[in-house]
């Protein structure tokens, strides 16, 4: 829900500059993402439905070429089981694999009328919190800088983090519509969610099209598909969204694997999805205090100056 409400919240405050009032602000800002996810989501499920039904035939296809991949490796002297690549491609597993993932969906759906609500109550309340924290701050005689910084530092990464997904995500469709790849919609709506997961969250995206690619078309298609994959991530998020994110996280690019790993043993998807910005409050949290402080810098991306000695 704070996810949401900070990437709905410079909408919600362009409203409010026009002196739209705030009740008509919120319906509006609600009635449009609300409107906007509900068509996203049919249209992801009628894909996900569809994929579902052609699971088995779609799995036994897969595994053909797969056989026929192995023969051409072991060809040339790159020793390869078919039985061990066949098992993880059985129909059954593939078919039970996306029935987790929609249980899961139907999950998020069911709480999706509370994230509704305290969505709206973030909205409407965020000025008001922010007086009140720094009454409290200016009672204790202390600094409220760091806190309004680390604060707009998840904000940014939220924003940037959901641009930069819908960007990627839509260069994916258009690439995956060009090859004619089936499930094309499916596909860039996983890559803009796996995109928000650090590291590996782009390469898992990228494996359900390039098979498609395989099956449907041929081993260049794939590589084709793959290239193009590897091509927008590396030109969207190698280039284009550090120089988006300024200064960067403030995390190593260890922290933020064992955070992905940690967050994710302790949430599921979701927490691997909120990582990062789980990690970056924490790491604030331990800067604030003497004793821990040592622990904050270890998890900092601090590699030296020139002129340390």
């Amino acid at each position: 829900a704070i996810a949401i409400a900070i990437i709905l919240s410079p909408l919600f405050q362009l409203l409010e500059r026009y002196r739209v009032p705030r009740v008509i602000s919120l319906m509006l800002v609600l009635a449009v993402s609300g409107i906007f996810m509900v068509s996203a989501g049919a249209f992801v499920a009628n894909e996900l439905k569809a994929f579902i039904e052609n699971a088995p035939a779609l799995a036994q296809s897969l595994e053909k070429e797969l056989a026929g991949l192995v023969g051409k490796l072991n060809g040339f002297s790159i020793p390869v089981n078919a039985e061990d690549l066949g098992r993880l491609f059985q129909p059954a597993n593939a078919a039970g694999l996306l029935q987790r993932m929609l249980s899961e969906l139907g999950n998020q759906l069911s709480n999706m009328m509370l994230i509704i609500f305290v969505v709206a109550f973030i909205l409407t309340d965020a000025a008001g919190s922010r007086i009140r924290l720094e009454k409290v701050y200016a009672a204790r005689d202390r600094d409220l800088s760091p806190v309004l910084e680390i604060i707009d530092k998840i904000k940014t990464y939220f924003l940037i983090k959901a641009q930069v997904s819908a960007v990627t995500g839509f260069c994916v469709f258009l690439v995956l519509w060009y090859f004619d790849i089936q499930y094309a919609f499916l596909w860039a709506a996983l890559t803009f969610a796996m995109n928000f997961i650090p590291v590996i969250g782009s390469i898992i995206a990228a494996v359900p099209p390039i098979l498609f690619a395989l099956v449907d078309h041929s081993m260049v298609t794939a590589g084709l598909v793959a290239a193009w994959y590897a091509g927008i991530n590396m030109v969207i998020g190698n280039i284009i969204e550090p120089q988006l994110m300024g200064r960067g996280l403030g995390l190593s690019t260890l922290t933020v694997f064992f955070s992905m790993t940690f967050w994710g043993w302790m949430f599921g998807p979701t927490g691997m999805i909120l990582s990062v910005p789980l990690t970056m409050a924490f790491q604030f949290l331990l800067l604030q205090y003497e004793e821990t402080k040592w622990a904050g810098f270890l998890l900092s991306d601090y590699k030296g100056e020139k002129n340390d000695g």
